[in-house]
Protein backbone atom coordinates (compact mmCIF):
# COMPACT_ATOMS: atom_id res chain seq x y z
CA UNK A 1 0.00 0.00 0.00
CA UNK A 2 1.32 3.35 -0.87
CA UNK A 3 1.69 6.51 1.33
CA UNK A 4 -1.92 7.91 1.79
CA UNK A 5 -2.17 11.70 0.43
CA UNK A 6 -3.55 13.75 2.99
CA UNK A 7 -4.19 16.59 0.60
CA UNK A 8 -7.20 14.30 -0.14
CA UNK A 9 -8.40 14.60 3.02
CA UNK A 10 -7.94 18.57 2.65
CA UNK A 11 -9.63 18.52 -0.54
CA UNK A 12 -12.53 15.94 0.70
CA UNK A 13 -12.84 18.29 3.76
CA UNK A 14 -13.94 21.82 1.44
CA UNK A 15 -15.88 19.54 -0.80
CA UNK A 16 -18.16 18.73 1.90
CA UNK A 17 -18.24 22.15 2.52
CA UNK A 18 -19.07 23.87 -0.48
CA UNK A 19 -21.09 21.28 -1.72
CA UNK A 20 -19.44 21.77 -5.29
CA UNK A 21 -16.66 20.93 -7.51
CA UNK A 22 -16.61 24.63 -8.87
CA UNK A 23 -16.90 26.14 -4.95
CA UNK A 24 -14.13 23.69 -3.32
CA UNK A 25 -11.27 24.82 -6.35
CA UNK A 26 -12.08 28.06 -5.76
CA UNK A 27 -11.54 27.54 -2.12
CA UNK A 28 -8.22 26.15 -2.96
CA UNK A 29 -7.31 28.02 -6.48
CA UNK A 30 -7.42 25.21 -8.06
CA UNK A 31 -9.02 24.80 -11.98
CA UNK A 32 -12.21 22.70 -11.67
CA UNK A 33 -10.70 20.62 -14.05
CA UNK A 34 -7.86 19.94 -11.34
CA UNK A 35 -10.62 19.65 -8.46
CA UNK A 36 -12.59 17.05 -11.04
CA UNK A 37 -9.29 14.96 -10.96
CA UNK A 38 -8.99 14.98 -6.90
CA UNK A 39 -12.51 14.13 -6.54
CA UNK A 40 -12.17 11.10 -9.00
CA UNK A 41 -8.89 10.16 -7.24
CA UNK A 42 -10.30 10.04 -3.78
CA UNK A 43 -13.33 7.88 -5.16
CA UNK A 44 -10.80 5.28 -6.89
CA UNK A 45 -8.68 5.39 -3.42
CA UNK A 46 -12.15 4.55 -1.28
CA UNK A 47 -13.53 2.55 -3.92
CA UNK A 48 -16.70 4.86 -3.53
CA UNK A 49 -18.65 7.60 -5.34
CA UNK A 50 -18.28 9.69 -2.03
CA UNK A 51 -19.92 12.94 -3.44
CA UNK A 52 -22.93 12.68 -6.20
CA UNK A 53 -25.21 15.55 -7.82
CA UNK A 54 -28.24 16.56 -6.79
CA UNK A 55 -29.50 19.39 -8.72
CA UNK A 56 -26.62 22.18 -8.43
CA UNK A 57 -24.85 20.57 -5.70
CA UNK A 58 -23.07 17.39 -4.29
CA UNK A 59 -24.01 15.47 -1.50
CA UNK A 60 -22.47 12.90 0.51
CA UNK A 61 -23.32 9.13 -0.38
Amino acid sequence: MSDPDFNLLVALDILLSEASVAGAARRLNLSTSAMSRTLSRLRDVTGDPILVRAGRNMVLT
